[in-house]
């Protein structure tokens, strides 16, 4: 049996760095997973979009308006190195290219992950109560943070508001029904998130983030980036 890829190894899989027999294994989980594939191949396609820019040509300069104009929002799930072996004004290029599509994630993120990690050492401690009531309406009056409906097969476990510089943050912490652990985070900011739910590892969680108007969103849990971001695409197309 074929042991499945780590993170590590699709980041290396993406470099072209595998051998051929991790190589089988990296594809047979992506063909399991279409979700993850589909952002591996837009990876991949950044990194040689990236390899052209560094190549000596003329419309070097154009083709690097037009990638920055078509991955604007857009954040690969991996970070790397740029292409070795490249001219200094094809680094230069290049570097400017790998800068815009791989700037990290808005501030609120770290408020999500921090506050996620929190409710689920409350879920664990004896003398930490958990309040499990959750009333949008009144959250919405008393904090004006708008939330999506949630599947009617999650439980809702907790609700925490916390501090943020922009004013209160708002947790609900879920369970679905097969079992997993996962957490909402809101706050009413314009962040630079993109529209539509992006996806990166942080430490032992994954957290999708996005935007809709005024409002930010970050659904974080311990699956892997792509089945988190295919719960945030859900997520965020369904509004009481």
């Amino acid at each position: 049996m074929t042991e499945e890829p780590t993170d590590l190894e699709i980041h290396a899989y993406i470099d072209g760095e595998l051998d051929t027999g991790r190589c089988f294994a990296v594809e047979t989980h992506l063909s399991r997973h279409p979700v993850l594939a589909a952002r591996v191949m837009g990876d991949l396609s950044i990194r040689s979009a990236l390899g052209l820019l560094t190549r000596d040509t003329a419309p070097a300069a154009h083709g690097l308006k037009v990638l920055a104009a078509r991955l604007r929002g857009r954040r690969p799930l991996w970070r790397r190195a740029l292409p070795l072996g490249a001219s200094t004004a094809g680094l230069a290029a290049a570097a400017l290219a790998f800068f815009v599509v791989t700037e990290g994630p808005p501030g609120y993120v770290n408020y999500a992950v921090a506050s996620h990690r929190i409710a689920m050492m409350r879920a664990h401690m004896a003398s930490q109560e958990e309040t499990p009531h959750f009333d949008s309406q009144e959250i919405a009056l008393r904090t004006r943070i708008a939330m999506p409906k949630f599947p009617r097969d999650w439980a809702v476990t907790d609700v925490q508001l916390f501090p943020t510089a922009k004013g209160p943050g708002l947790l609900v912490a879920v369970k679905t029904q097969e079992g997993q652990k996962l957490s909402i985070f809101a706050v009413r900011e314009k962040t630079d998130a993109p529209e539509r739910p992006d996806a990166i590892r942080e430490g032992e969680q994954s957290v999708a983030y996005w935007r809709r108007g005024e409002m930010s969103y970050a659904l974080t849990g311990e699956e892997e980036p792509g089945a988190i971001d295919a719960t945030a695409e859900a997520l965020a197309r369904h509004w009481s």
